[in-house]
């Protein structure tokens, strides 16, 4: 990415980091509130807020309101009884962290939650990126994560030859709780742009000291030194994750496994499908980007979930399709070829299969 198309998300990065609000409240000081086109969360002293959609997740959690239920009712603008469910069952003797941006509550928190930002993240790493010669090669901001993923031309093998591949990494973080943070390495195949994520990296959950009730309004600089040891922590990740030795032992196993024969495709892509856990949606692009490409092989099907991790809307979804995408081409011959060669267990999968070609 070019420095004027990162500029436009370290502005909002900086924004979100001087405008947000985080509260520390009893959860017994809080109230549900109907509203003719919304529920508000009623604060002592703040007054009444939406929630985001990922917040709302998460106090139906809390509050131990099945979720499909909890949806029912916000999907049908049944904002009264949604109040009383969570009125009913909220009160309970423990504290929270509410995180507020845009007059909206973007998460429901433990009052042990430690903020580690995205801006103070992104610029430790794009220091360190510039220290291993690493570019940004996409940058995701949503509601309820940033995914930056790097990559540098001093990572650079051959999974076979002509077929290129560049070693880097990704990193993601959470202000709302949606994950861990971690750093993963990543492999870029340059002649098609897709990629891989390694789930084999660092990871911490946001778990820091109890805070007092009231505004938790420490300043950034403050923030920043109550999380020093972890920051040291991550420079030191991000230099081994760009080691070569690191890089060449990941090409290494991709190679011994990128020739395994898949005989039977459309089986395959069935049984992987069902091995990952996919929608029918996306197991219909996948099987189109596989057949397609015709390199009916375990390092294929890799590209091939890359290819379609590629296409999802969400950047959640690429990236958790991403590292399921590592997990097939890693996994030793034997255990891949036990997965796709599983015969089907009804009739109609066996009779879509029949006609199965390679």
């Amino acid at each position: 990415m070019s420095h004027q198309e990162l500029v436009p998300i370290f502005k909002e990065l900086k924004r979100q980091r001087e405008t947000r609000k985080d509260l520390i409240v009893d959860s017994r000081s809080i109230k549900a509130v109907a509203e003719p086109e919304r529920m508000v969360i009623d604060v002592p002293k703040y007054g009444g807020h939406p929630l985001t959609q990922w917040a709302h997740g998460q106090l139906a959690e809390k509050v131990q309101i099945p979720q499909k239920y909890y949806s029912r009712m916000l999907d049908t603008k049944n904002f009264g009884l949604l109040a009383d469910n969570v009125n009913t069952w909220l009160p309970t003797e423990d504290k929270r962290m509410i995180r507020i941006l845009d007059g909206n509550i973007r998460a429901i928190l433990s009052d042990r939650y430690r903020v580690l930002d995205n801006y103070d993240l992104m610029f430790l790493a794009l220091d360190e990126f510039a220290k291993a010669g690493a570019d940004v090669h996409k940058l995701n901001l949503t509601e309820s994560h940033l995914f930056v993923k790097a990559v540098t031309p001093r990572l650079q093998g051959e999974v076979r030859p002509g077929d290129i591949v560049q070693g880097g990494l990704v990193l993601r973080n959470s202000e709302v709780g949606a994950s861990r943070f971690a750093i993963e390495p990543f492999v870029l195949r340059l002649k098609c742009t897709n990629g891989l994520i390694v789930s084999e990296g660092y990871s911490r959950v946001h778990l820091g000291r109890r805070k007092e009730e009231g505004e938790f309004n420490w300043s950034s600089e403050t923030i920043y030194h109550e999380n020093q040891a972890i920051w040291s922590a991550v420079r030191d990740v991000i230099r081994n994750t760009f080691d070569p030795a690191s890089f060449e032992s990941i090409i290494a196993r991709l190679k011994s496994n990128a020739e395994t024969p898949v005989s039977a495709p459309v089986q395959a892509v069935d049984n992987i499908v069902t091995h990952i856990g996919l929608t029918e949606t996306t197991k219909e692009m996948l099987l189109k980007n596989f057949l397609e490409d015709k390199d009916y092989t375990q390092w294929g099907l890799t590209n091939a979930l890359t290819a379609t991790a590629r296409q999802l809307p969400e950047p959640e979804n690429q990236v958790e399709l991403e590292t399921r995408a590592s997990d097939i081409a890693l996994m030793p011959a034997g255990a891949f070829l036990e997965i796709v060669d599983a015969k089907p267990k009804n009739r109609a999968a066996k009779n879509l299969m029949g006609g199965d070609t390679t």
